[in-house]
């Protein structure tokens, strides 16, 4: 069984991944990200609210943390629009946004986010972790009109 921050235990069976929350806020977290089927979510099976547990597709492929330095930045401008877009689609902020909760398919270039039970409704509440990775994904864009592209 494999361990995640907020989680009691995520375990996977062929091609599904049981997560078991500790709490009911991490749980309610991960339902109303995964309960709005975003095409860049795994996909919602189940879910058991008693025991505070879903089951989640398995998306093929790596997290982006265990792809080389030089591979993992070319994905940096797609990861800082997904997190934006989760952030527009959902009113909330990824508290555990890092590298290895991005899951990429290195074959069609399709990228996936994942655990969501830190979730946060203002940007002055995210982790010193978030906020690291944040700065170093904007530090790969490029700005234009203060915008990123």
């Amino acid at each position: 069984m494999l361990k995640a921050k907020g989680s009691a235990g995520v375990s996977k069976l062929k091609n599904v991944i049981t997560k078991n929350m500790r709490t009911r806020k991490s749980f309610d977290n991960e339902m109303l990200v995964y309960s709005l089927y975003l095409p860049y979510t795994p996909k919602l099976i189940s879910s058991d609210e008693k025991n505070l547990s879903i089951k989640i597709s398995y998306e093929c492929c790596k997290a982006l943390i265990f792809l080389p330095i030089e591979e993992r930045e070319k994905y940096y401008p797609a990861v800082k629009k997904l997190y934006d877009r989760l952030r527009k689609d959902t009113g909330m902020y990824h508290n555990d946004f890092s590298a290895r909760n991005v899951i990429v398919n290195q074959k069609t270039g399709k990228l996936f986010l994942i655990d969501f039970s830190s979730l946060r409704k203002n940007k002055e509440d995210l982790s010193q972790e978030t906020l690291n990775f944040l700065k170093k994904l904007n530090n790969k864009n490029p700005v234009v009109h203060g915008r990123y592209t």
